[in-house]
């Protein structure tokens, strides 16, 4: 009899433990969030019925109201992104302003309002109040980054198949005649984090394409596909991996090295004697691109702070820039730090990073579609990758219409 009551006893403990653990967590309270337009816009204009993402814990949906309010009836505790994202046109955008012709946007361009709050921790009832930004979407976009490498048929390391594409996502032809594509110092730990640079990026390469203005143009919804390294069939060597062999440009530092038939992107900065685009396999890699008229090789070039040999970096001020990737590393054990970043967050708020350490897992960062119209793709651009960007797995150069990117 004492055997049946004790082993009853342990049942129903077990049986309590388990409904505990099963139980709904408890939600905050109720709370607000407010979302204000930009500075330059009128009082009486508001930011009505947008839609409102929380994703964290669980995944939330909210709409605005006529003010730009969200009540929420209150979530589960823990910690969220809040986003949310409103592309109009130019006219649309200067109907809001004080000043409509203040700001030079033209009536067909295209703007986005919105922002992306990243990691909030909201495990309590409380109001948020934020200032929206607004941009102008950009002509071109670094568009994919393939960067990890594979591993070839012996089941070695293979990273010769890393590339860049570019995207034309105006209704304009654009040209990339005279245009600059950097990659930032990637020493570790950061030489030059954003934090500590407010206004300037340390790149540690830089290409500059040819052509005297029209040489290079790109079609609206068109890409274009830089190898990184090698401009060939990789699939001669490894399984999986991307056929480069159509690329526009090869990057290297003389004509006639690499694929001598593929077209030649200059290096005409190089802190090392590495003739490609050094693109690491499991990161850091940031990227931009960016337009001067000045003589980029009267700016700066610096040594690591504290050193007077090694690597030297070209200072470049964030004004020039008109696109910008931050890849960052993926740590074994916790998320990437943000401290690394080398882009100012009006550039690049976020980050993105693929799912290995090391890589060699055949992954590229590709920008997500916004929407499909007239037979054409528009790419998702809210100077944000951790919003504007997803993992793949099917790195294959100028595919924009499979699911992950849909």
């Amino acid at each position: 009899m004492k055997r049946i009551i004790t082993a009853s006893i342990i049942l129903a403990a077990a049986l309590l433990s388990f409904s505990c653990k099963r139980q709904a967590p408890s939600e905050t309270g109720s709370f607000l969030l407010e979302f204000k337009l930009p500075a330059e816009c009128r009082e009486t204009a508001f930011y009505a019925n947008r839609t409102v993402s929380l994703t964290g814990e669980v995944d939330y949906e909210f709409q605005t109201d006529v003010c730009g309010m969200v009540n929420v009836p209150g979530i589960v505790p823990g910690i969220y992104d809040i986003i949310t994202n409103t592309e109009m046109s130019g006219k649309e955008y200067k109907a809001l302003l004080k000043d409509p012709d203040a700001q030079g946007i033209e009536d067909k361009a295209r703007v986005v309002v919105g922002l992306s709050l990243m990691n909030q921790r909201i495990f309590e009832a409380r109001d948020i109040s934020v200032m929206l930004n607004a941009a102008v979407i950009k002509g071109l976009l670094i568009s994919k980054i393939y960067y990890s490498g594979t591993r070839d048929k012996m089941d070695r390391t293979y990273t010769t198949d890393s590339y860049v594409e570019l995207f034309n996502n105006s209704d304009e032809v654009q040209y990339l005649d005279g245009k600059y594509l950097g990659l930032a110092e990637s020493v570790s730990p950061a030489a030059y984090p954003a934090k500590d640079n407010p206004d300037s990026i340390y790149l540690r390469q830089c290409c500059r394409f040819p052509g005297s203005g029209t040489d290079y143009p790109v079609q609206p919804g068109s890409s274009v596909v830089i190898a990184a390294r090698s401009a060939r069939n990789h699939l001669e060597s490894a399984l999986n991996t991307v056929d480069l062999s159509s690329a526009a440009f090869e990057v290297k530092l003389t004509e006639g090295s690499g694929n001598p038939d593929a077209p030649m992107l200059p290096l005409i900065t190089n802190s090392t004697s590495i003739q490609y685009l050094n693109l690491l396999s499991g990161g850091p890699n940031t990227l931009v691109l960016f337009e001067t008229d000045e003589d980029v090789m009267s700016w700066p070039q610096v040594y690591q702070i504290g050193k007077t040999s090694g690597e030297r970096f070209l200072r470049i001020h964030k004004k020039v820039v008109t696109d910008g990737v931050e890849c960052l590393k993926k740590p074994a054990q916790t998320d990437p730090d943000v401290n690394t970043k080398r882009l100012q967050e009006d550039i690049d708020a976020g980050y993105i990073t693929i799912t290995s350490v090391n890589g060699y897992n055949h992954e590229s960062v590709e920008r997500r579609v916004s929407r499909q119209e007239n037979g054409r793709c528009y790419l998702v651009d809210t100077n944000n990758s951790s919003a504007d960007f997803v993992v793949c797995t099917d790195p294959t150069p100028q595919k924009y219409d499979k699911e992950g990117l849909l």
